[in-house]
């Protein structure tokens, strides 16, 4: 298989991701806030168990087909960037960190998911953590955004979309110092844009199989 296959098929991985952390965030139904009383949360937790345990492997499956389309998106704004590529190598490093920390959030989530009569506190926990999930998306969007409209690699609109859901996921990361139910909303709703953000990234990398060489 050639080089522009494998790069294509990369490509889709972004669609696997979004199928499987999509399934895996939603699976358990509505769930509680921050905010909610520890009752609440434990009931939750108890009564939707076995969904919880399902969503928690599905999120950690979900990270494998990132990882495939991280490479093939890094390949792919590195030729499009050329020079040292510097922006590139920093979307690269906003996904990687993307990765680290949702691998602790997802630990935390599971762990509640396992021990509902714990679930107060590590849902909590892992409310903070995603909340530090959104400052590496933040910087693998703008990077990646930074890279199409510099260099007029894949479509302009879809660079500006990015641009602006960057400052959007920054706003969802003050879950990591508020309880507020509204700034939770704003980071599910982030979420679910950039979600539909990667499978538009997959489908025009995959659209265009090979990325122009920048004079830099």
């Amino acid at each position: 298989m050639n080089e522009v296959k494998l790069e294509r098929m990369g490509a889709l991985a972004g669609v696997v991701f979004v199928g499987l952390v999509v399934t895996g965030a939603l699976i358990g139904g509505s769930p509680p806030t921050p905010s909610d009383s520890s009752d609440v949360i434990v009931s939750y937790f108890r009564d939707n168990q076995d969904n919880l345990r399902v969503g928690s492997y599905l999120s950690g499956l979900a990270l494998v087909p990132f990882l495939v389309f991280l490479g093939t998106v890094f390949g792919r704004l590195r030729r499009a960037e050329g020079g040292s590529g510097r922006v590139s190598g920093i979307a690269l490093t906003g996904g990687v960190a993307t990765v680290a920390v949702a691998m602790i959030a997802n630990s935390a989530g599971a762990y509640a998911a396992l021990h509902p009569a714990a679930s107060p506190a590590f849902f909590r926990l892992s409310t903070i953590m995603f909340g530090y999930v959104g400052f590496g998306i933040a910087v693998f969007v703008a990077a990646t955004s930074m890279v199409v409209l510099r260099h007029a690699y894949l479509e302009a609109w879809f660079g500006w979309v990015g641009a602006v859901l960057s400052v959007a996921w920054l706003a969802g990361a003050a879950a990591v110092s508020s309880a507020n139910d509204t700034v939770n909303a704003i980071g599910f709703v982030t979420f679910l844009v950039w979600a539909v953000w990667i499978v538009a990234l997959s489908i025009l990398l995959y659209n265009e199989p090979e990325a122009p060489a920048s004079q830099g």
